[in-house]
């Protein structure tokens, strides 16, 4: 993608700049701000990344149709897309390199920080475990800027502090599903956008947190589909353990009565071996591992393991039609070739 200039010679400086950063949840917590504000009064665009990346803008939604490799130069592109009439601007770190993190805010300069977990991620870049995936994060926050977090944060809270960021945590809610905590804490953030914000003067916080609660699941939101006991629990957008374990709890299912199946990417190959434990660990009535293509593992498997490929699954359709009969099915992993085809084509069928 072209990229020239600097959006701040081009556009007007909105005074609603949020960037939302974290493990897991950011593309939900992007879409429900950028619904909130909109419905509160304010001229939002927002972009997500996650499985399908679009800009949201007060004309729709449009894809973002990528004609080279994903790239984090694609956030600095997008800003200078965005017109000077605009009065919020919310925006998902894509960066993954710890190198890179600061780049979303020296082209941003956010108002506010939204961080929404803090979960073992991207191991290959960040290194295992959360101490590292909070370094890594960490580096994207500027200094001074205000951060509404959630419980996962709070370990790192006076980190935060001491760099003159104001901090924000949302209240821990042992008993609440992610999308509880992600609406959670996408409320508090807007109710701290609003309370700061004068421009314009009508805004209406009430009809901005009616619009929260009324937004519709994204594409791959976690969700049950199916009928009877063909039920699939398309979980595949989770991308770690920690996540898609507590998804699986939501369930109520027994790993006894379900059969696990893991979509695998083959440039996600530390992903795989950091599910593997978890995996293994479980009763499950049958392990399934489904592939974009054929995988190289550069690490070794122990004797135990042993990964069955159903490489007969290569689409939307081949997976109905072997998925019938099978029962209860938790699927994760990643979201990337037929799951996503599958929840785009059959609407959750």
């Amino acid at each position: 993608m072209h990229t020239t200039g600097n959006l701040y010679k081009r556009t007007k400086h909105p005074s609603v700049r949020i960037l939302v950063t974290g493990t897991r949840g950011k593309s939900s917590l992007v879409r429900l701000l950028y619904a909130g504000l909109s419905a509160a009064g304010l001229r939002v665009w927002a972009r997500v990344t996650g499985v399908l990346p679009r800009s949201l803008s007060p004309d729709g939604i449009q894809v973002i149709r990528r004609d080279a490799p994903v790239s984090f130069q694609e956030m600095r592109w997008w800003l200078e897309q965005i017109p000077g009439d605009a009065e919020a601007i919310v925006m998902e770190n894509s960066a993954v390199s710890p190198e890179l993190q600061a780049a979303a805010g020296l082209w941003l300069n956010p108002s506010l920080i939204v961080w929404t977990t803090l979960r073992s991620d991207h191991e290959d870049a960040w290194g295992p475990g959360r101490l590292n995936a909070a370094r890594a994060l960490l580096r994207g926050i500027p200094k001074g800027v205000p951060v509404a977090a959630g419980q996962e944060v709070a370990p790192f809270r006076r980190e935060l502090e001491a760099r003159g960021c104001p901090v924000s945590l949302l209240a821990a809610s042992p008993t609440a599903s992610f999308q509880e905590e992600n609406l959670s804490l996408a409320m508090s953030a807007l109710k701290l956008v609003l309370k700061n914000t004068t421009t314009p003067a009508n805004l209406d916080p009430e009809a901005g947190a009616y619009a929260m609660k009324a937004l519709e699941p994204d594409i791959a939101d976690f969700r049950i589909l199916g009928n009877g006991n063909d039920l699939l629990a398309a979980a595949f957008s989770a991308n770690d353990v920690e996540s898609t374990a507590k998804l699986f709890r939501e369930t109520a299912w027994t790993s006894q009565e379900t059969m696990l199946l893991y979509h695998h990417r083959q440039d996600r190959p530390a992903r795989l071996k950091g599910f593997l434990p978890w995996i293994t660990s479980m009763p499950w009535r049958k392990i399934v591992f489904t592939r974009t293509s054929r995988p190289l593992l550069p690490f070794s498997l122990s004797p135990a393991v042993r990964l069955k490929w159903e490489d007969d699954i290569r689409s939307p359709d081949s997976f109905m039609a072997w998925r019938k009969g099978r029962g209860r099915i938790f699927a994760c992993g990643n979201v990337a070739g037929w799951p996503l085809e599958y929840l785009m084509a059959n609407g959750g069928a």
